[in-house]
């Protein structure tokens, strides 16, 4: 493996481990949000299996399932301001990650995925903080 590959992926490994540990710390808001988020979980591994393998078929079916995900019900069940900001650069980054995957561009999708596993790790993390000055 190259050493930039390597780099990359020791990369992705630890922002999603990151953003695992946000989400397993805190509870989710309710029972049909906890499922789109471990679904978005799931999707996320897929993307970064994709990537790894260079399949941008895969890369955009799950792309295109996260953007579904985001219209689900469960995922718009908060309305604050900061929800609904971190929730439009979630759909954002994963856009740019599907025009990546569409361009058949595997730099720019390895660097549109990290992009897209920090809005995860940022929501989380500001969910997690209101949650703990709500207490």
């Amino acid at each position: 493996m190259r050493p930039m590959a390597r780099s990359l992926k020791a990369s992705f490994g630890l922002v999603l481990i990151a953003a695992l540990l946000v989400t397993l710390t805190g509870s989710a808001q309710t029972p049909s949000t906890g499922r789109v988020m471990r679904d978005k979980l799931t999707h996320t591994q897929k993307i970064l299996e994709a990537i790894m393998v260079s399949d941008f078929d895969l890369l955009d079916r799950e792309s295109a399932a996260l953007v579904r995900a985001t219209e689900l019900p469960a995922w718009s069940v908060l309305k604050s301001p900061e929800y609904l900001r971190q929730s439009a650069a979630f759909v954002s980054a994963i856009q740019d990650l599907r025009d990546a995957a569409r361009a058949r561009d595997l730099d720019r999708a390895a660097l549109q995925y990290m992009s897209l596993t920090l809005t995860c790790f940022q929501c989380h993390k500001h969910l997690k903080g209101a949650r703990v000055a709500g207490k």
